[in-house]
């Protein structure tokens, strides 16, 4: 068998259970993904094709089926034990992308520093590390922290990491532990993706979300899912160096209690809500703070 048969078996055997035209992208992305072109297509690797195409049918996310979820450019290695990173989640990177190259601009006009100072930035529940590991090959002058609760997702954060080169300190915390240490020096950024769900909200998200997707990182056991937002709030007037920024991946129903919560409890002035793709990403800057320029 070819690889083009054994892809014509494989949309076969899915467009029973799903869409044609899902099965014909799922089926390509299957064979793209699990065998490489020069690849030989002996029994093994049928059986192998089969027992991913079993896996689709179930409803098994393709990405962990494949392994392989593409970010920002980039291709991660993700399973069971981190989210899938989503095109939601690019925009967030891009964001913080362009406030580091203003960052750059302002600190180039002052002629007074004899060497650019390295932002510092700490990622609060890095997941497959898509994040800071983007960021990192993207604007390789900075200095990166991640942090996670659980070891299997650093596990997979520090694979991609070291596949990408990309040079982040990880490390395991559970932000929400009152028992945390103040880092020696102020971050310049602080970005979350974190978990925003409330669980009563199970029922009405997807079953392949729920079914496959580690339920640590969707949801919280609040009323609204603000629990992680508001601790990041109260840990910015400790952790955030003066003219710091916070970027955060939002909760678009709860949007503006978020908001409230940088604005009147954690002291920011300037809060902007940018609406793309379905998805709402916060970034704040306290006004207590000096200005870089």
């Amino acid at each position: 068998m070819d690889r083009k048969t054994l892809q014509l078996t494989v949309l076969t055997r899915l467009s029973l259970h799903i869409d044609m035209d899902e099965s014909a992208r799922l089926a390509r992305y299957l064979i793209e993904d699990l065998i490489p072109f020069d690849t030989a297509i002996t029994e093994l690797v049928e059986a192998k094709i089969d027992k991913a195409t079993e896996r689709l049918i179930a409803g098994k996310p393709m990405q962990y089926v494949t392994h392989r979820a593409d970010f920002y450019g980039y291709q991660y290695y993700v399973d069971k034990a981190v989210l899938i990173p989503r095109p939601e989640t690019e925009e967030l990177v891009y964001q913080v992308l362009q406030y580091l190259k203003k960052i750059n601009n302002r600190i180039s006009f002052d002629r007074n520093l004899d060497k650019r100072p390295i932002p510092a930035i700490l990622d609060i529940g890095t997941g497959s590390g898509c994040i800071p590991v983007t960021i990192k090959n993207e604007h390789n002058e900075c200095n990166i922290i991640a942090v996670d609760i659980s070891n299997a997702a650093l596990k997979v954060a520090i694979h991609n990491a070291n596949h990408h080169g990309a040079n982040v300190t990880f490390f395991k915390q559970d932000i929400l532990s009152e028992k945390l240490t103040k880092p020696n020096e102020p971050y310049d950024i602080i970005i979350s993706n974190p978990p925003y769900i409330p669980t009563s909200e199970i029922a009405v998200m997807s079953e392949s979300t729920v079914k496959h997707e580690p339920q640590i990182a969707l949801f919280t056991d609040d009323e609204f899912g603000l629990v992680f937002y508001q601790r990041i709030a109260d840990l910015c007037s400790t952790w955030l160096a003066d003219d710091g920024a916070v970027f955060l991946e939002l909760n678009e129903y709860h949007s503006l209690k978020i908001r409230d919560i940088y604005l009147n409890e954690g002291s920011f002035d300037s809060v902007e809500i940018i609406e793309d793709m379905l998805s709402l990403i916060h970034i704040s800057e306290p006004t207590r703070r000096t200005p870089i320029s």
